[in-house]
């Protein structure tokens, strides 16, 4: 574009406008990408973690990631429980399977993780409200307490949300139910849920991400730093910077690498070390180098701009 900024202000303004733009509000994932580019090379240029273009210490000093157990065989998922054991994480979510395999799935985190894990499930709008609501009551019958319920039922279904949220007791997470600023505000009006999962893509970036996590905690909402199934380091990076900025989160997912992907696309992949944790980034931009090899391995269409 041939566009240059000379200071911070300029630069967010900027990005501010764009965030605002009609084809920035449909394609939220594009304008992430676009922008989370701008903000690495900007925040490069002054030698500064990206971080720092909001604040000047960070919000917190570490994070401490969570396990996640997708739909797996039975010995991909012993395997990945093995693992979290080994890693000494104790906070875990595993996708609902039905009635019974989430129950028996729940039993076995419980057995192999220790009495103290903090477990929380994961619907994808699988259930209706009433069946959400027995499968609670059976867990806790069985001595499976759950921190937290994520998206019980379909997206749109803001009313069994809600009755899921009051009739248990188990905090309910928003996931497919929000994504934008109107779906903040539809969930606000409807008191529908306890908690919301910001995911940067989905939200459309990271200055958007910083404004629904800040109108959600000041509504009393809590937040869980969300990720996509086989992000790159890139995105990974990009949810320690946001954490930095408007942090803390109460549940914190992502950074898995090198346990997901065939190859990651940058010199170092970042990872996650004992008890899930890490620490916030102080090097320039994102705090990650490009591999550009890997990149155009894994490129279907690439375009090189020249200087």
């Amino acid at each position: 574009m041939g566009r240059e900024f000379d200071n911070e202000g300029n630069f967010l303004h900027f990005l501010e406008n764009l965030c605002e733009s009609s084809i920035s509000s449909t394609n939220p994932s594009s304008l992430c990408a676009f922008e989370l580019a701008l903000m690495d090379l900007f925040t490069k240029k002054l030698s500064i973690p990206l971080w720092k273009l909001f604040r000047e210490r960070p919000a917190v000093d570490e994070l401490f990631y969570s396990s996640i157990l997708p739909v797996l065989s039975e010995e991909q998922r012993k395997a990945i429980l093995r693992l979290t054991h080994g890693y000494s994480i104790k906070q875990i979510k595993t996708k609902a399977l039905g009635m019974e395999q989430t129950i028996e799935v729940t039993r076995e985190i419980r057995e192999t993780i220790g009495s103290d894990a903090d477990i929380r499930i994961d619907a994808n709008g699988a259930f209706s409200a009433a069946q959400a609501i027995t499968l609670v009551e059976r867990l806790e019958e069985a001595g499976l307490h759950i921190s937290c319920f994520e998206q019980p039922v379909d997206k749109d279904d803001l009313a069994g949300l809600r009755e899921v949220d009051k009739k248990t007791g188990i905090p309910v997470m928003a996931d497919e139910s929000f994504c934008t600023e109107r779906d903040l505000q539809k969930i606000l009006d409807s008191q529908s849920c306890s908690g919301l999962n910001v995911r940067l893509s989905k939200c459309g970036g990271l200055l958007k991400s910083k404004g629904l996590v800040d109108s959600a905690k000041k509504a009393g909402l809590f937040c869980q730093l969300g990720c996509h199934v086989g992000e790159t380091s890139i995105l990974s990076a990009a949810g320690r910077h946001l954490a930095a900025i408007c942090g803390p989160f109460r549940f914190v997912e992502g950074c898995y690498s090198r346990f997901l992907l065939k190859e990651d696309i940058v010199e170092t992949p970042l990872e996650f070390g004992p008890l899930g944790r890490t620490l916030i980034p102080t090097g320039p931009g994102l705090g990650i180098e490009i591999n550009k090899s890997a990149v155009r391995r894994w490129c279907t269409n690439l375009l090189e701009i020249e200087k």
